[in-house]
């Protein structure tokens, strides 16, 4: 069974994890044993570049849905990373904190953010993007950039 949508844009091999919910701004969800495990998915890690620094709110704190739950900061850019879930972060990644570059490396694997445990799991979920839905949206996305870039 494929794991992943993939797309090729450019010079880059586009990712989204099948079974995982995302958000529109380009953070994902996997759900292990009633925990939500978050991190940023494959194509903000590849439009953002180079990942130089990653805060995460600390374990013991609570979050809320569309409130920041961290920041990311790249060559490019500073980005406020948004919780797509409210709850208690339960564990957040130390080794990430150590070594950023695991976002771009593996950001469905060792490159996730923190574990919540979730208030309102299933009311958040449904406000969520299923793989299917993000794939498209990424796709629009590209697109739109495309355009962008072709009419400067």
């Amino acid at each position: 069974m494929n794991e992943y949508y993939r797309t090729v844009y450019d010079k880059f091999e586009l990712l989204v994890r099948i079974g995982f919910y995302y958000t529109k701004d380009d953070l994902w969800v996997s759900i292990e044993n009633g925990q939500a495990k978050v991190g940023v998915s494959d194509y903000l890690q590849k439009t953002s570049g180079d990942v130089a620094f990653i805060e995460v709110t600390k374990a013991g704190s609570t979050v809320e849905k569309g409130k920041e739950l961290g920041t990311m900061e790249s060559a490019k850019a500073t980005i406020a990373l948004l919780c797509p879930i409210s709850g208690r972060v339960d564990k957040t990644n130390d080794e990430l904190i150590a070594k950023p570059e695991l976002i771009n490396s593996d950001p469905y694997g060792k490159g996730w953010l923190a574990i919540i445990a979730p208030s309102n799991l299933d009311d958040d979920l449904r406000a969520l993007l299923s793989a299917d839905d993000y794939y498209t949206l990424m796709l629009q996305k590209l697109q739109t950039e495309h355009e962008k870039l072709e009419s400067r």
